[in-house]
C-alpha cells in the first residue's frame, strides 16, 4: 500500500506541475491582452473626441493662406533660375523643405507617408540643395540616418497643447536665420479629407529672389511701400500661413489615423482574448480530467494491493 501510494505521487507530480505552469502562463497572457484592449479602446475614444476639434480648426485655418496663394501662386516652380540671363546676387542655391510629422506614434501610416515623400525628394537631389526641417520627433531619426548633411532643425514638442501662430513664426525665424536667401520652400503634410481618408500634400512657396525674377507677373498690383520689401514680407507670410494650415491639417489626419488604428487594435485584442480564453479553458479542463484519472487510477491501485 505504501509503495503504491508513493509510486502514484511520483508519477503524478511532474504532469501536474507542467499543467499548472501552462495554465499560469495562459492566464498571464490573457490578462495582458485584456489590459491592452482596454487601453486601445480608451485611446480610440480620446482620438475620436479630438478629431472633431482638429477637423474644425483645420477648416478655420485654411482661409489664412488663400490671399497669399492667390497672389504668389502664379510662381509654382524654380525654373526662372535656369533661364535667368544674369546671375542672381546673394542667392543661396538652397531649397527649404519643412516636413510636418508627429511627436507620438500609434497613428497608422501618417508619419511613414511623409518620410517616404521626403526621402524620395532628397534622393533625387544630387546637388544637395535641399535642407530639411521637421516638426515632431517621428521624422527626425529616419531622415538624419540617411541624409545627415541635409537636416537643418527640428521643432520638438511643437504645438504640444495647441498650435499658436507666434510659435510658428519663431520656428520659421530660426530656419530663415540659417538660410536667409533661400530660393523656395516646400511644406509637406497630410491633408485631411475625412475620418478614413487623407493624403500627402505639398505647398510650394517662392523665395524673394525667385519673386524678383518673376516681377513682371506682379505689375498689376500696387503697393504703398517699397515693392521689393512688400514682396519679401508677403513671401514669408505665405510660408508661415502655409505651415500654420499644414499643422492643423496634419493633426486632423493624425487623429483620424489613430482612431482607426486603435479601433483595429481593439478588435484584434478581442479576437486574441477569445482564442486565449478558449485555449485556457481547454487546458484547465484537460488538467482537471487528468487529475481525476490519476485519482481513480490511484484508488484502484490501492484497492488491488489490499
Amino acid at each position: 500500500m505504501n509503495s503504491a501510494s508513493k509510486l502514484f505521487v511520483v508519477l503524478a507530480s511532474p504532469a501536474n506541475q507542467r499543467n499548472m505552469a501552462t495554465l499560469k502562463d495562459l492566464k498571464i497572457r490573457l490578462g495582458t491582452v485584456k489590459t491592452i484592449s482596454k487601453l486601445t479602446k480608451t485611446l480610440h475614444m480620446v482620438a475620436s473626441s479630438k478629431l472633431r476639434s482638429a477637423e474644425k480648426k483645420a477648416e478655420e485655418s485654411s482661409p489664412y493662406s488663400v490671399g497669399p496663394q492667390k497672389v504668389l501662386g502664379v510662381v509654382n516652380t524654380s525654373d526662372a533660375f535656369n533661364t535667368a540671363t544674369e546671375p542672381v546676387e546673394d542667392r543661396s542655391n538652397k531649397q527649404l523643405l519643412i516636413a510636418i510629422t508627429t511627436d507620438t506614434g500609434m497613428c497608422g501610416p501618417v508619419n511613414h507617408q511623409i518620410i517616404k515623400t521626403i526621402k524620395a525628394l532628397l534622393k533625387d537631389d544630387t546637388k544637395q540643395e535641399i535642407l530639411v526641417s521637421t516638426t515632431g520627433l517621428k521624422g527626425v531619426a529616419p531622415i538624419v540616418s540617411d541624409f545627415p548633411n541635409q537636416f537643418l532643425i527640428n521643432g520638438r514638442d511643437f504645438g504640444k497643447t495647441d498650435y499658436s501662430f507666434p510659435e510658428v513664426l519663431l520656428f520659421l525665424n530660426e530656419i530663415i536665420s540659417k538660410v536667409p536667401n533661400y530660393d523656395s520652400a516646400v511644406v509637406v503634410y497630410n491633408k485631411f479629407k475625412n475620418a478614413l481618408s487623407y493624403n500627402v500634400d505639398r505647398q510650394f512657396i517662392p523665395g524673394f529672389n525667385l519673386l524678383e525674377l518673376n516681377r513682371d507677373k506682379f505689375y498689376e498690383y500696387t503697393t504703398s511701400e517699397d515693392r521689393a520689401a512688400t514682396m519679401k514680407d508677403l513671401s514669408e507670410f505665405y510660408l508661415a500661413s502655409s505651415l500654420w494650415t499644414g499643422l492643423y491639417q496634419n493633426r486632423a489626419s493624425e487623429m483620424a489615423a489613430r482612431m482607426v488604428a486603435m479601433d483595429n487594435a481593439s478588435k484584434n485584442g478581442e479576437s486574441i482574448s477569445q482564442a486565449l480564453g478558449l485555449q485556457y479553458n481547454r487546458a484547465r479542463q484537460a488538467m482537471i480530467t487528468s487529475e481525476l484519472i490519476e485519482i481513480v487510477s490511484g484508488a484502484s491501485a490501492i484497492e488491488s494491493s489490499d
